[in-house]
């Protein structure tokens, strides 16, 4: 839902600076990467760990960068989230195709997330000199639809959870 909020907001309001992206977005990167590093850790039995560590570093790293070098035009900042975009699209990607194995998992729509997410880098790196609307307006429709994604992707999960109890 957050990320449904965030797409909205920088939809509406693209006058958005772009250091207040670049702290939503680190701050975003830090906290989902540290989450992800702690499934990553609490679920290893599952499989997956090395993918997930993979991907939880990545997002820390990029969130501390971010967050120590507000970098001085968006030019760097588009290159910088485009390369985080692609890393984390890439990883997601090979998570999704891993869980195509369990039935009922809803890998597609993971690997739509993915999928979109990497658009949404090389996107950036192609353009980078966008203006800042132009930036706000990719990021913003990107985490709608991520977000409306994710939540399929919840539910999805639930159900197979559901599933898994009536056996």
């Amino acid at each position: 839902m957050l990320t449904i909020a965030f797409g909205l907001v920088a939809v509406i309001w693209p006058g958005v600076t772009a250091l207040a992206i670049l702290w939503t977005i680190a701050i975003f990167a830090i906290v989902d990467g540290l989450l992800e590093i702690f499934d990553a850790i609490r679920y290893r039995a599952s499989g997956g760990t090395a993918l997930g560590l993979t991907f939880g570093v990545l997002s820390v790293a990029f969130g501390i960068v971010a967050l120590a070098w507000p970098g001085p035009t968006v030019t760097v900042f588009a290159v910088i989230v485009g390369i985080w975009a692609i890393l984390v699209g890439l990883v997601g990607l090979a998570a999704s195709i891993d869980l195509r194995k369990t039935v009922g998992s809803g890998w597609g729509w993971g690997a739509l997330t993915a999928a979109l997410t990497v658009v949404l880098g090389i996107m950036l790196l192609v353009w980078p000199k966008s203006s800042i609307a132009a930036l706000v307006w990719v990021v913003g429709i990107w985490a709608f639809v991520a977000g409306i994604l994710l939540i399929v992707i919840g539910f999805q999960v639930r159900r197979l959870g559901r599933a898994d109890l009536t056996v």
